[in-house]
């Protein structure tokens, strides 16, 4: 997996929000709108999780203290949403 594999799968997320817009503009079904809204949360953090084995090694060498507070946030959030 790779950069390439994170830019395919945030394109297909792109898509799928397009999609879930267009639900939520026709009045959609319940169901079918909240179902897509947990498809795009399981893409989401699939990237995430993708993104963070392929670089968080190298992000958290260079980031000052500041940086890493934030990421650390973020990360806890992550986790804490699951």
């Amino acid at each position: 997996m790779g950069e390439k594999t994170i830019i395919q799968r945030l394109n297909i997320i792109k898509g799928q929000i397009t999609g879930l817009t267009n639900l939520i503009e026709k009045k959609e079904n319940c169901r079918k709108v909240t179902g897509q809204l947990y498809a795009v949360n399981v893409a989401i953090k699939k990237v995430i999780e993708l993104y963070l084995q392929e670089n968080l090694t190298s992000c958290l060498k260079t980031i000052d203290f500041k940086e890493k507070e934030a990421i650390n946030f973020i990360l806890k959030e992550i986790i804490k949403n699951e």
